[in-house]
């Protein structure tokens, strides 16, 4: 499975002259004519959509077709895409396993736990801003889910890999690419790398024509070799039998096979994949769209709002370049015959230009541009204006001030009105993130081994020592092939990490220490301050003052229990002390006594004895 570009192949092992029929099944020839018949199919009717991803990505790096070879373009609208990316990486969703059954309740703490392991070693964060870069200008970013084996010491793990939609081909004809026939990964490389990767196919690989539909060239190519794609063929078989789809995955280069996971051809084993690469029986891809369009698989972004609007705001610029350009040079015309040289009127060292007349104005005339209309200015700032406030990021909300707006209820409703526009794009990409982190439950339970356990790092406990959690995840077993579903449901939240919020959660918690410190339960320094340090939500601050209520409760127990035991002990006290004042103890009492019913007695018989 692919997951990045690598550079191409420094030597070509093979001959192009070599090239001969490679040597395949029936069934393998069947797979390799219909991947390669469907992606013609693709690449014919998403011709449109990837050419307007393609024009997109130019205006993104201010290289539009419009553009002025003298007049400089404006970034406006490139301003506005950074400012979208950065509400999203604001807003950057965060996933909560809800247990649907009370015996589920401890595992799904631990899967939050093991998912949010899972996309930090993935990286996630990073590639987030890749899909949401990918959303904002081509309007759809891509991320697959996978199991990489590559990961945690060999031992694999799921990853999340952001891949660019214009060298993705979903089906043209589904709106929802899991309705599709099948969808192609795109690699633009070489053969030299692909016979060094798949030696089984030396000789097969035909290099691809240079065309416009296809040609992505890569640049440096080594002598002698040729660029080629590498598909990525995923698609859906159905079974009957149990009345599901299984998805399968095969690799193409150059009308050559290289692996098929449905075949057990390049290296896969013939019953690895029985069931198909995933249990989910659904293509291992989420699109993050920026704007759905009906009956179309890719979505529109920012740039397909306000093309059209860049390029006049570019035209307007033009204007008032050429204007400006027009104004910096005066023009002379000098009246054949009149004496004047004119050499010396286009020498701006000369300071005196002798001539023979009366009044020079007769013989020559200087002529300058006129200004340009004020309506160019005036029209290229109302452009600016409006696009930031149609694509919600006006001035306030962009942190800056201006619109000739001081009044602060005025500055809180456009604050308020940009922000109402990133919160329903944050919805729209909250439900994609949910059903890849959905995919990444059902890809964990797959592929885990029997027993696997992980050992999970953070925080600190109120001690201040490192909390340190062992989870211990148990694959389901199959039930006729079928893998159940996991026990759990999704629920996406937001992190706001914006300085803005970051204040407000601030205050939100101040007033909770001092609404408990009014209520006669102070909340711990430590813990407060704890929470100040990373994200907080509601339930995280109320588990806090639940954790110290019940620790308060526990306090306030020992103290009676305290108290009852000191109530006894004075009690002791009290009846020690009044044995201490008395001049014997009961048992020496009774020892003087029987002494002095004795001591007459022998007096008595000493006595006798005398007499």
């Amino acid at each position: 499975m692919r997951k990045r570009d690598s550079p191409p192949g420094d030597i070509r092992q093979s001959k192009p002259e070599e090239f001969g029929e490679q040597p395949l099944s029936q069934a393998e020839k069947a797979l390799v004519d219909r991947a390669y018949a469907l992606f013609t199919f693709y690449n014919d009717e998403l011709r449109e959509e990837h050419e307007a991803m393609r024009a997109a990505r130019m205006m993104r790096q201010l290289q539009q077709e419009e553009r002025s070879l003298t007049a400089p373009v404006t970034s406006t609208l490139n301003s506005c895409i950074d400012n979208v990316i950065a509400d999203q990486i604001d807003n950057m969703p965060e996933a909560v396993m809800v247990p649907e059954r009370e015996e589920t309740a401890q595992s799904a703490e631990e899967m939050s736990d093991v998912v949010s392991y899972a996309l930090y070693q993935a990286g996630f964060r990073g590639t987030y801003q890749t899909l949401m870069e990918d959303a904002a200008v081509t309007g759809t970013g891509i991320a697959q889910v996978f199991w990489d084996d590559d990961l945690e010491d060999g031992d694999g793990m799921i990853n999340v890999l952001a891949w660019h939609p214009e060298d993705f081909y979903p089906d043209p004809t589904q709106e929802n690419i899991q309705d599709g026939r099948a969808c192609f990964k795109v690699t633009h490389t070489t053969v030299a790398w692909v016979e060094e990767h798949y030696p089984h196919a030396r000789g097969y690989v035909r290099a691809d024509p240079n065309n416009d539909d296809t040609d992505y060239s890569l640049q440096n190519i080594a002598e002698g070799d040729e660029s080629v794609m590498l598909l990525e063929f995923w698609y859906r078989r159905y079974d009957a039998d149990k009345r599901r789809y299984m998805v399968h995955m095969a690799q193409l280069a150059g009308h050559a096979l290289l692996y098929s996971t449905e075949l057990g051809f390049g290296g896969a084993g013939k019953t690895e994949y029985k069931d198909g690469v995933y249990a989910h029986g659904r293509y291992p891809f989420v699109l993050y769209k920026y704007r759905s369009v009906w009956r179309k698989p890719f979505g529109t972004g920012l740039v397909h709002d306000y093309y059209g609007t860049q390029n006049m705001i570019d035209r307007c610029l033009k204007y008032i370049d050429d204007n400006a350009r027009e104004s910096s040079v005066q023009r002379h015309f000098i009246r054949r015959g009149s004496g004047v040289n004119p050499e010396d009127v286009a020498d701006m060292r000369r300071t005196i230009i002798e001539w023979e007349g009366n009044d020079i104005r007769e013989a020559i005339q200087t002529v300058q541009a006129s200004p340009l209309n004020g309506q160019v200015y005036q029209a290229m700032n109302y452009l600016v204006d409006s696009m930031k406030q149609d694509c919600g990021q006006n001035q306030f909300s962009r942190g800056e001030g201006g619109l000739g707006v001081t009044a602060a209820a005025a500055i809180q409703a456009l604050q308020e009105a940009g922000g109402k526009t990133t919160r329903w794009h944050t919805e729209q990409f909250k439900n994609a993130f949910r059903e890849m982190v959905e995919q990444m439950l059902w890809v964990l339970s797959d592929y885990l081994d029997a027993e696997r356990k992980f050992r999970i790092v953070g925080g600190w406990d109120s001690s201040g020592n490192m909390k340190d959690k062992l989870v211990q995840l148990i694959a389901p077993m199959r039930d006729n092939g079928r893998l159940p579903k996991p026990a759990y449901t999704v629920r996406v939240q937001v992190q706001k990490n914006n300085p803005l919020q970051v204040q407000a959660d601030n205050e939100f918690l101040l007033q909770v220490a001092q609404i408990c410190g009014q209520a006669g339960q102070a909340l711990p320094p430590e813990s407060v301050i704890r929470l100040m340090e990373g994200y907080r939500t509601k339930s995280s601050v109320l588990r806090m003052v639940e954790q110290n209520s019940a620790q308060q409760a526990l306090i306030a127990q020992m103290q009676q229990q305290i108290e009852q035991l000191t109530n006894q002990n004075t009690g002791m006290q009290a009846v020690i002390g009044e044995y201490k004042n008395m001049l014997a103890t009961p048992a020496q009492l009774e020892a003087k006594q029987q002494e002095a019913d004795y001591n007459p007695m022998l007096q008595a018989t000493k006595d006798a004895d005398n007499g």
